[in-house]
């Protein structure tokens, strides 16, 4: 039992420089009175948490301290750890870091007090007050949680860099401290925009460490960009289907109509023949609209005229109808057989309509669409 008690001791006795003051100075200034709402000496032998910081601190940050310093003295290290953390939510004092990082040593978070223990002994050697016993109490609390964890001294070239652990930021080059990991393999990495990244891979032991010197280079002129989505270079392609086939179909659509129209105006012309024999006699004359035995000559002659009109017109819609499924033809083949360049634009999609359209005073093929 008396080894089980003396373990549970030792590492309180480093409480004394780590939860003791604001400033070295202002412990020594209060001489042998303890200042109120301190913690009254403990017997001899164990350790006496002095007070909190004073001045340093504004009024609630120093209650929670001090709360924090009060549940340490008794061992109540989740209590204890609860205030600390609270009060450095207030305001970070380093002395409040020395408190969250002893509480975490005893609760086994070793990376987490190695961290705020490093901040403690960091800024208490820039605190001329500090004495040499309070900066060897806090040297020897922060040896004991390095030397559950691994340490990465990191550093670069360049100040701004990104510093990344296991895909996590940690920081900025230069950091100020060392970087906790927990035993095992990392990976660190330290970027920064306009330079190449690099990576390096390290396995620390518990109490091991490990310097990383990073040399971040500019990328050489030679080497190739990242690829950016662009437009493709221009080239000659091949026929596209889609407008083969729609200048086949106008083609067709157009022979087809020279052959429809054709035989509506055969069939007009036979009609007009007809016409012509009813209406007109042949007599030395010539001929004679007016000829009694074909009825009424007025009508008839109308009726003739009517039909070669409508003769004409189909014969000159069936021959435009021809002309433009010739064009058709003659286009289709020369882009068949003659590929143009085409650019980056895909083509539009090609949409066409083939009417024919029949007038008074004519006809033809309409073409419209998408070309």
């Amino acid at each position: 039992m008396v080894t089980k008690r003396l373990t549970q001791i030792v590492p309180p006795m480093c409480l004394v420089g780590l939860l003791a003051f604001a400033t070295p100075g202002e412990a020594r200034a209060q001489g042998s009175a303890p200042p109120r709402g301190a913690a009254q000496p403990r017997a001899q032998g164990q350790p006496r948490l002095q007070r909190a910081p004073g001045e340093a601190m504004s009024d609630k940050a120093r209650k929670l301290y001090l709360e924090g310093v009060a549940a340490a003295e008794k061992e109540r290290w989740a209590d204890a750890y609860a205030s600390f953390v609270a009060a450095w939510a207030l305001q970070k004092h380093y002395t409040i870091a020395g408190g969250m990082g002893t509480c975490e040593l005893m609760l086994h978070r070793y990376r987490d007090a190695a961290e705020h223990l490093a901040i403690y002994v960091r800024e208490i050697q820039k605190d001329a007050t500090a004495t040499a016993e309070e900066c060897a109490a806090a040297e020897e609390t922060y040896a004991q949680a390095r030397a559950k964890v691994g340490t990465v001294i990191v550093s670069a070239n360049v100040p701004g860099a990104d510093v990344l652990v296991d895909g996590a930021r940690v920081g900025t080059t230069p950091l100020e401290d060392p970087v906790f990991l927990e035993p095992g393999a990392h990976t660190i990495t330290v970027q920064l925009a306009g330079y190449v990244p690099l990576e390096k891979r390290v396995d620390l032991a518990a109490g091991g460490e490990e310097r990383s010197a990073f040399e971040l280079a500019r990328p050489p002129a030679s080497a190739p960009l990242a690829p950016v989505a662009g437009p493709p270079e221009r080239g000659v392609t091949g026929p596209d289907m889609r407008v083969i086939v729609a200048g086949g179909s106008v083609a067709a659509a157009g022979a087809i109509a020279g052959v429809v129209f054709t035989l509506v105006a055969n069939g007009k012309a036979s009609d007009a023949r007809q016409q012509w024999n009813v209406v007109h006699a042949i007599d030395e004359g010539g001929v004679n609209c007016r000829t009694p035995d074909s009825g009424n000559p007025a009508t008839q002659c109308k009726k003739l005229r009517s039909l070669i009109d409508d003769k004409d017109l189909f014969s000159n819609v069936a021959l435009w109808s021809f002309i433009g499924g010739g064009a058709a033809a003659l286009g289709t083949l020369g882009y068949y057989f003659f590929p143009i360049s085409s650019g980056a634009k895909e083509p539009e999609r090609q949409q066409m309509r083939v009417l024919p359209s029949v007038t008074p005073g004519g006809g033809g093929l309409v073409v419209g669409g998408v070309f």
